[in-house]
């Protein structure tokens, strides 16, 4: 059992990163052209409305492909800005804070809406353990930190609570700015604000890479773009500093991961806990990349469902003792802890 999880997820996380990040050249044909008709409504600007076709090279919001191979917006960081538009086509974040900009009608939005909906409540937050393109990256950092054998760093009680509070903040504030510029009278201000969390996003510069396509890294036109810029610069340095002295402290910050959370609980992944079996030994808590405690603290049976838990497994695997942590899908025992 050791190292087995985490080998599976090594490869998992491979394979997601180039389907989701190549898509776009792999599937150069898109999928609509072959059956006639899209599979979901193309969600497109009213007259007066801007979108990142709109944008120039050169732009912050300037995507090196125009469609993505499938019009859909899976749970997890599904990066807009992939080279050649990429295999979705982008974050459930960007949907809502471009859709509110566009003041699209419920009836187009929900086909998209409850494809999401249903695959939160099918993997929960597995999405960003093992399928995230980003979170992928950011373990690869980690990777490295090991290799050079640096400790990870320890955060008091209560730091990934004030994570994820600033994360609530972010997307209130992307949401409001987006909604803002949706009405007539602010318009014109959709050029500079337009996608606002997108625009300082680490996905947006590392993600064209991938295609050895070059991100716009600056744009200081004006007080506006000067003002996304440098912030795209803080929170790249934010970013690779949480993955290379925390592990996934990013990921209490991450708006999609935040969005994805809600549905942990009630999702058809459950983490379950015999208490009775469990000899405080604390590894659980040692592996967590998330720095959860509960499933050591608590000392009652049951689903450990945390909102913040990646549904990554690592506590399963490091586990001791013989079926003291299980993993269930659709109540079916799938994974046991084993001594050996």
């Amino acid at each position: 059992m050791r190292n087995k999880i985490t080998f599976i997820r090594r490869i998992i996380q491979i394979i997601s990163l180039i389907l989701l990040v190549y898509g776009g050249y792999i599937f150069r044909t898109r999928l609509e052209a072959t059956t006639g008709k899209p599979l979901f409504p193309i969600l497109k600007p009213p007259e007066g409305s801007i979108s990142t076709t709109k944008f120039k090279k050169g732009s912050i919001l300037w995507p090196s492909g125009t469609n993505p191979v499938l019009e859909n917006y899976p749970p997890s960081l599904i990066c807009r800005f992939n080279p050649r538009g990429g295999l979705f086509k982008a974050c459930i974040f960007h949907f809502f804070s471009e859709n509110l900009t566009w003041q699209t009608h419920i009836k187009y939005l929900l086909p998209h809406l409850t494809l999401f909906i249903l695959l939160c409540f099918l993997f929960g937050r597995a999405w960003c353990g093992w399928i995230c393109p980003i979170g992928s990256v950011g373990d690869f950092i980690t990777v490295i930190r090991k290799k050079m054998n640096i400790p990870a760093k320890r955060f008091p009680s209560g730091f990934a609570s004030t994570l994820k509070l600033t994360s609530y903040g972010i997307m209130g504030i992307t949401f409001f700015i987006s909604t803002l510029i949706g009405f007539p009278n602010f318009r014109k201000f959709q050029c500079y604000w337009f996608l606002p969390y997108c625009q300082i996003c680490p996905a947006r510069l590392i993600c064209p890479l991938f295609g050895l396509v070059k991100p716009n890294w600056k744009d200081f036109e004006n007080i506006i773009t000067s003002t996304f810029t440098i912030l795209a610069w803080i929170v790249m340095i934010i970013f690779l500093a949480a993955f290379y002295f925390g592990r996934r402290i990013w990921c209490h910050l991450c708006p999609v991961g935040l969005i994805n959370s809600w549905f942990n609980k009630g999702s058809c992944f459950e983490l379950n806990k015999k208490s009775i079996r469990c000899n405080k030994c604390g590894l659980c808590t040692e592996v967590c990349p998330m720095g959860l405690t509960e499933m050591y603290d608590k000392n009652n049976d049951g689903v450990y469902n945390q909102s913040g838990c990646i549904m990554c497994l690592k506590c399963i695997e490091i586990c001791p003792k013989d079926g003291c942590l299980s993993l269930n899908i659709l109540g079916k025992k799938i994974l046991e802890s084993k001594f050996k």
